[in-house]
C-alpha cells in the first residue's frame, strides 16, 4: 500500500491564516513543533553554559544606537506591561474571548500555559539581566533575564488571537490580522532589547517558546474544542456537531 503523499505547505498555511485547520494544517504543525522545539532547546543549552551568545551584545548594541523615532512611544507602552498589568491584560483578553465565543476562549486559555512554562524555565535558568555597563538600561527590569516574559506573552496572544478572529473576519482581511500580530510580536522583540531589560537570545527564546506553543495547541487539542460559534451559553446543534466530527476527521 501506498503512503499518501503529504499535503502541500501553502494549503496547510492557508488553513491556519483561516482560522480553521485541517489534514494538511495537522500534517505540518507537527514538524514545526518538533523543530521549534530542537531550536529552542539548543537557544536554552547555549545560554545555560556560556554568559552571553556572539550575536548578543552587537545586537543589542545596533537596536539602542537605532533611531527608532516615534516608535519609542511603542516601545514604552509594551515595557510599561510588565508584571501585574501583563498578567491582568492576559486575563482580560480570556474572559473577553469566552464571552465572544467558547472555542476562541479556550484558545486563549491553552495558549496561556506558556506562560507559566515561561515562568518556571527562568527560574531554572536564573540567567541574570543585562548590566548596566555593557548596555543602556532604559528600563530597570527586576527577576531572571530567560526566557523573554514578554516575548513569550505577546507571542502566543497575538498568535492565537488571529488564530480565533480569522474565522469571523472576511477572507480578504485575514491577512492584515495576521501581519498586525506579527508586527506587534516584532516591535515587542525591539521594546525589550532597546530597554536593556534582554538580551537577544532572551527574545529569541520567547518567540520560540510561545510559537512552539501556539503550534502545539493548534496541532493536538484544537480539535477537541468546539466549532467556531458565537453562540456561548449552548453547544452546537446535532447537525453542526456532524459536520465537526466530519472535519476532525479529514
Amino acid at each position: 500500500m501506498s503512503t499518501p503523499a503529504p499535503e502541500p505547505p501553502q494549503e496547510a498555511a492557508r488553513q491556519v491564516i483561516a482560522g480553521d485547520p485541517h489534514k494538511a494544517a495537522h500534517q505540518w504543525l507537527g514538524p514545526l513543533v518538533i523543530a521549534t522545539a530542537i531550536i529552542f532547546a539548543l537557544d536554552t543549552y547555549l545560554v545555560a553554559t556560556r554568559p552571553l551568545l556572539p550575536f548578543d551584545i552587537p545586537v543589542a548594541a545596533f537596536v539602542q544606537s537605532f533611531p527608532w523615532g516615534p516608535l519609542t512611544w511603542i516601545f514604552r507602552a509594551i515595557n510599561e506591561t510588565a508584571g501585574y498589568p501583563q498578567g491582568a491584560v492576559g486575563v482580560l483578553a480570556v474572559i473577553a474571548l469566552f464571552i465572544f465565543e467558547r472555542r476562541a476562549g479556550y484558545l486563549m486559555a491553552l495558549g496561556a500555559i506558556s506562560s507559566l512554562i515561561d515562568n518556571e524555565i527562568k527560574v531554572m535558568m536564573a540567567r541574570q539581566r543585562p548590566a548596566p555597563d555593557l548596555v543602556h538600561i532604559i528600563t530597570p527590569a527586576p527577576g531572571y533575564s530567560y526566557p523573554s516574559g514578554h516575548a513569550v506573552f505577546f507571542t502566543w496572544l497575538s498568535f492565537m488571537l488571529a488564530f480565533a478572529l480569522a474565522p469571523h473576519v472576511r477572507p480578504r482581511y485575514r491577512v492584515l490580522l495576521w501581519c498586525g500580530a506579527v508586527l506587534l510580536i516584532i516591535l515587542t522583540c525591539f521594546a525589550r532589547v532597546w530597554a536593556g531589560a534582554h538580551w537577544p537570545s532572551d527574545v529569541a527564546g520567547g518567540v520560540l517558546l510561545g510559537l512552539g506553543w501556539a503550534a502545539f495547541v493548534i496541532w493536538i487539542p484544537e480539535r477537541w474544542l468546539p466549532t467556531p460559534s458565537r453562540k456561548w451559553l449552548r453547544w452546537p446543534t446535532a447537525g453542526r456537531r456532524t459536520a465537526s466530527r466530519g472535519r476532525r476527521a479529514t
